[in-house]
Parts: C-alpha cells; structure tokens; sequence
C-alpha cells in the first residue's frame, strides 16, 4: 500500500507524501509454493523438437544454407579482391 499524498493549493501546489509511512510486516509470507529446481537447457530443447519444432523444419534449413551461401560469396569476392589489391600496392 502506497500512503496517500496530500495535496494542498496555495501558491504552488505540490504533493506533500508521509515520510514517516512504514510497510505492514509479512510475517505469514511463505515459499513452499516455489519450485526449487530448474529445468535442463537439453530438456528444454528435447521437448520443443518433440512437441513445438516445425515440420518443414529441412525446408527451412536448406533456404538457411542457401541463404548463408548467398551472404558468403560476396565476401569470398571482397577478400580476394583486398588480396590483389595487397599484391598490387606492394611493390611500390
């Protein structure tokens, strides 16, 4: 519970708060009903790929793959042409 602000209007009109406002205790406050034990990343995963995975899960991985080849070529292309540019400049 949150003390209630008073406000007065006067002048200027600010919230005045209850500093001296003191929590109740709680003191029947109990944790039997938290679960102790965490579940395993592994368990975790097993379950998504027997319940939730997708069934066109090769579909998606081949667009992935092909998608990553796509990605990695120009690359490839960049990194041999920073090579001759080496090779060219090196000379001088």
């Amino acid at each position: 519970m949150k003390p209630t602000p008073l406000t007065p209007c006067g002048n200027r009109c600010f919230p005045l708060t209850d500093y001296n406002y003191r929590p109740v205790a709680l003191d029947s406050f109990n944790t039997n009903y938290v679960r102790g034990s965490a579940r395993s990343f592994w368990n975790i995963t097993g379950d998504y790929l027997k319940k939730e995975a997708r069934h066109a899960f090769w579909g998606e991985a081949s667009l992935f793959a092909v998608m990553a080849v796509t990605a990695l070529l120009p690359l490839i292309s960049n990194a041999h042409a920073l090579m001759e540019f080496v090779r060219a400049t090196s000379n001088y």
